[in-house]
């Protein structure tokens, strides 16, 4: 039995998740760049996606171990959808790239119906999506002045809607448990736009940089699919939702601009969503 806070199990850029007093429970303490304000809201959101029948692990507590702010949440046994696709990524080696037939992609599918569940859930008492996006475009040192003022134009051209959206819908925050994603780390969900979450993982998936410590055939494989699993995700999520690509692709600017805020992506990444931004403000200017 453990007894309070037990090994390190993992970690984020704005936290580090322990073992918790039994095996059924973990603690998610933040890290200096996260305050207690943030871990609130994380815990307020997360209880409010549970309360609603969201396929979500129960936060139990917000506590506080010696000044660190920490949530207590049910723990999830099961494998997040990135180290799925790592490890399928392995298992194939040099095989030629994936069909997204035969069920390929099913975790992709999966990601797109969870997402698609989340969204109708309208209503909620949660922060403005499109009040967050601003405020972190504003954020950023990235782009000019000029630039952040083009990129919010664009914001603010785009219709409103106001449904329930996760804010960070990476495979790291999506674990599979008994063949169902369950989604974690509600700290930046809000109301707004389902095509900002989708926007979000498409911008992921073709412009990510894998760090230096996974092997080269994870690189290979990435490199390969992503257009790929780009495909598949926006077709099942169109199947469910009616959203198009080409709503989404809307989007694609202020959330690459937002995304140039994050501590959790490189340089080199941001430098691939500068041009893209740019790129596209270009386009609106012709």
């Amino acid at each position: 039995m453990i007894t309070k806070m037990g090994n390190k199990i993992g970690e984020g850029g704005c936290s580090e998740i322990f073992e918790w007093e039994n095996a059924n429970q973990i603690i998610k303490l933040a890290r200096d760049n996260t305050d207690y304000h943030a871990m609130k809201q994380e815990y307020d959101n997360s209880r409010m996606a549970w309360e609603n029948g969201l396929s979500v692990p129960q936060p139990i507590a917000l506590v506080d171990m010696e000044g660190r702010p920490g949530i207590v949440f049910e723990r999830i046994y099961g494998e997040t959808m990135m180290e799925r696709f790592v490890k399928k990524a392995m298992e194939r080696g040099d095989e030629e790239e994936a069909s997204t037939e035969h069920g390929e992609y099913n975790d992709i599918r999966l990601t797109a119906q969870v997402l698609s569940e989340i969204h109708n859930k309208p209503g909620l008492r949660m922060p403005s999506q499109r009040e967050a996006i601003k405020n972190s475009i504003n954020s950023v040192d990235y782009l000019s002045k000029d630039e952040k003022a083009a990129v919010i134009s664009l914001l603010e051209d785009l219709p409103v809607k106001n449904q329930l959206c996760h804010g960070d819908p990476n495979p790291r925050n999506m674990l599979l448990r008994n063949g169902k994603a369950v989604v974690i780390d509600w700290m930046n969900a809000s109301i707004g736009n389902p095509e900002a979450d989708l926007a979000e993982y498409i911008i992921m998936f073709r412009y990510a940089i894998l760090p230096d410590y996974y092997p080269k055939e994870i690189t290979s494989h990435l490199d390969s699919n992503r257009e790929a699993i780009i495909n598949a995700f926006v077709e099942e999520y169109t199947r469910l939702a009616g959203i198009t690509s080409n709503e989404i692709d809307a989007w694609i600017a202020p959330i690459a601009a937002r995304k140039l805020s994050a501590d959790g992506i490189s340089e080199e990444e941001k430098i691939l969503l500068i041009h893209e931004i740019r790129r596209r403000l270009q386009e609106q200017k012709d």
